[in-house]
Parts: C-alpha cells; sequence; structure tokens
C-alpha cells in the first residue's frame, strides 16, 4: 500500500513542483535510500531486474532511489533531471501473469533512462506492452498487483494505470495524488489495450480488494492536504496524517486507513520509507528523505540528487540497510513503551524545521553554491545522528501478548532481532 502525491502552481510555491510519497510495505522490510550515479554502458548487453533480464542502454542518469532491500527497482525517487516517480499497487480484475517486469522495476528504469515527465511516460508504456507485468512483490508473504505510477518534472505530470498490459493515461495540473485504487474513467488522453470510450477504472477494478486497501480514506486525507502555496513542510504533513479516529492509538492497533500507515493485527502493511521533493528547473531539486519508517516519529533530511554528501544516501545498499534498522530499532522501542513518542517527534520535529529554514534561505535569492548545499546537507544528517542517539537503548522489544496487536509486533521484533544477528 502506498500514497502519492504533487502540487503544481498555485498550490505549489512559485517556481517549484511538489512530489511526495510514502512507500507502505512489511515492517520487517529495511527500506533503502541509494545513490546511482550517471554512467555509460554497452548498448544491448543484459540488465537483470528483479524477476527478467531486458537490454540496457547507452547511457543512464543518477538517481536518488528508494527501495526495498530485496528488489532491483525502486519504490520512488528523483533522477538528475529532476523526474520524480511514484508507484503505487492497483487491484484489478486481470488474471495473474508469469513473471515479467514489476512496477518498482519501472519506476527505476524510467529514473534511469528518461530528462521528462513525457518521456517516462513513453517508456514505462512500452516497456509494459513488450515484457508485461507479474512477479511477488512481497518481503515476507506472496503479494501480486498491478501498479499506477505518478510522474512528473518541474514543467508538468501524468498519471499512468495499468491492467495487465493494457493501461490508460491522464494528464494532470494543480493537485493530484493517486493511492491504491483505479481512478482513471474515460478521460485517458493516451491508451493501449483498450479503446478511446474504455471505462478503465470501471470496468478493471477488483472492487473487493480495492475496498479493503483502506485506499479511499487515504486519498481523501492526501487531497485535503494539498492547499495553496504548499511548502515542503506542508508536504510533509500530509505524509504524516492519520486517520482522525485512529490518531491517538496508531501505537495500540494498526491503521490501513493513514496515511501514515500503522501496522498491527490483521493490518499487515506499513510506512517504511518517505520522500518528499521540491523540483526545481535550472536549480537543484532539493530531496528530503527519512530513511527510516513511520515518518510520524521520523526527521526528513535533506539531500541532492547532484552532491554526494553520504548519509541518508549511500552508495553501499548494506550501509543503507544498518542506517533504516538504527532507526527502527527507535520505532519498536516506541511500540513497546521504552520511549515516549511525543517526546521522540518534538525533538526531531525541531530539528527538521531547522533545516527547512536553513534550505529556504539558501534557495531565497539566487542558485546556491552546490559546495554551500554539500554541507548542509552533512551538517543536517549529523544533528539527525546526534539527536536519535539519544534515544537509542538496549531494552529487548517485549510487548505483553495480551492482544492481536501486541502478539502481531512481539512477533515481528523476534524475526527483526533474529535477522539482525544473522
Amino acid at each position: 500500500m502506498c500514497d502519492t502525491l504533487c502540487a503544481f502552481s498555485p498550490y505549489a510555491e512559485q517556481g517549484t513542483v511538489l512530489f511526495a510519497k510514502n512507500s507502505d510495505r512489511s515492517p520487517n522490510e529495511p527500506h533503502l535510500v541509494i545513490h546511482v550515479p550517471e554512467k555509460e554502458h554497452i548498448a544491448g548487453s543484459p540488465l537483470k531486474l528483479t524477476y527478467i533480464t531486458i537490454p540496457q542502454v547507452k547511457y543512464t542518469y543518477a538517481a536518488v532511489l528508494c527501495k526495498p532491500s530485496w528488489i532491483w527497482g525502486a519504490e520512488m525517487g528523483v533522477n538528475s533531471a529532476s523526474v520524480a516517480i511514484g508507484n503505487e499497487a492497483v487491484f484489478t480484475k486481470v488474471k495473474r501473469g508469469p513473471e515479467a517486469l514489476i512496477g518498482m522495476d519501472l519506476v527505476r528504469l524510467a529514473l534511469e533512462r528518461c530528462e521528462t515527465a513525457e518521456k517516462a511516460v513513453e517508456l514505462i508504456t512500452s516497456l509494459l506492452e513488450k515484457y508485461g507485468q507479474g512477479g511477488n512483490c512481497g518481503f515476507d508473504h506472496e503479494f501480486f498487483y498491478d501498479n499506477s505510477f505518478l510522474i512528473v518534472d518541474p514543467k508538468e505530470g501524468y498519471v499512468i494505470e495499468t491492467a495487465g498490459k493494457r493501461w490508460a493515461v491522464v494528464k494532470v495540473s494543480g493537485k493530484h495524488a493517486i493511492s491504491n485504487r483505479l481512478s482513471i474513467r474515460k478521460e485517458h488522453i493516451y491508451r493501449g489495450g483498450v479503446d478511446e470510450d474504455f471505462d478503465f477504472a470501471g470496468k478493471l477494478t477488483n472492487r473487493l480488494y480495492t475496498y479493503f486497501s483502506g485506499s479511499k480514506k487515504r486519498l481523501e486525507s492526501s487531497y485535503l492536504s494539498i492547499k495553496e502555496n504548499m511548502d515542503a513542510s506542508m508536504m510533509m504533513k500530509a505524509l504524516r496524517k492519520h486517520y482522525p479516529k485512529d490518531d491517538s492509538t496508531v501505537f495500540k492497533r494498526g491503521s490501513v486507513r493513514s496515511v501514515c500507515m500503522h501496522a498491527g493485527g490483521l493490518i499487515g502493511d506499513h510506512t517504511t520509507g518517505s520522500l518528499v521533493a521540491v523540483l526545481r528547473d535550472n536549480k537543484p531539486s532539493t530531496l528530503w528523505v527519512t530513511g527510516s519508517s513511520t515518518p510520524c516519529i521520523s526527521c526528513f533530511k535533506p539531500v541532492f540528487v547532484e552532491i554526494d554528501s553520504g548519509a541518508p544516501v549511500f552508495y553501499d545498499e548494506c550501509e543503507s540497510k544498518n542506517y533504516w534498522l538504527k532507526r527502527e530499532a527507535i520505532h519498536r522501542s516506541v511500540l513497546t513503551g521504552v520511549i515516549n513518542p511525543d517526546i521522540l517527534r518534538s525533538k526531531l520535529q525541531e530539528l527538521e524545521k531547522d533545516f527547512i529554514s536553513r534550505e529556504k534561505e539558501l534557495f531565497s535569492n539566487s542558485n546556491p553554491d552546490l559546495q554551500e548545499l554539500k554541507q548542509f546537507s552533512i551538517e543536517a544528517a549529523e544533528k539527525e545522528e546526534k539527536a536519535i542517539s539519544c534515544f537509542l537503548t538496549e531494552k529487548e522489544w517485549s510487548m505483553p501478548s495480551k492482544n492481536r496487536f501486541n502478539r502481531y509486533w512481539n512477533k515481528k521484533n523476534k524475526e527483526l532481532a533474529n535477522a539482525c544477528l544473522r
């Protein structure tokens, strides 16, 4: 499960386009933030994706990717051309096919190969028609789905929705959001495998799975969050939103209807990583990443695709995994009652407020110096590292097994602790 949002003028500050996404997956699945450099390849050489191999292209763009630890592709990311993409699981009536492309592979391929949102649409749809989509996307259980994509650059945006090899596209402006449901009806401007007047969502939605995904409430929350003159801090707030009736109990009961999703009991997905991007034309775009789960108790840190500033972005996936696990230990300590979430939240969001203020200052006049941006990013990461170190504890993640929620998390805690020991 996931939620992806974007805002263009007049909903975004002048000269920017905003993009945001929460990745909701198994709570024990490390969510990595990695940097892939621009690179030249031997055109046509084999490129191994999650399940299949396709021909490589001659040149790929640099990108910051937010991805599950075991999958080649990415849930979301931004490339050096300021193209941002996020994907969503959608549930359709199409029968499951053989292993092929998965949505996350398509996100990464488009970020590495495309300099505009329009070209990303062309690439994703052509690859989908050629190879199809299929394969397990679950970390600790089988999970199969089709995909939708929100693709934006500093000038325009698109949504692609898919069902097997069939697809439909709409252009977006102003504000838009997608979740775990088909939403395109007959208004598609491009399409594949369907007629011009085909009701894509009406004909292809699996209504049972879509209903239980909780996506209706989350999509409503996302749209209501997008106001005029949004900035990065307001997008972060949107990703931290809980369903009002669940807000006071998210560390005691799961909430699939919250944009900041909390697992527990019958609810198996949790927000494992978050990204907010401020996209600019002819200036560096600012990426704000948590490098951790549970954005309501995490800190967004500033990074830039053009700059190697270290944590929370890594070239080495093992280092990124360890970074995530360190912060996940704090989340588990909140669940067990060792850490007060309000104290943790207050400390980290105080830091984050300073980061946002400083970033605005750097971009207020002219194009800032890259060395200055690098130092800003390094210092922000160091301050967050120092802050979270005060909350680390050696206590075991143990909860009284008196209800389904606690039993769920005790099992997950033991599995994660054993995985860390291996």
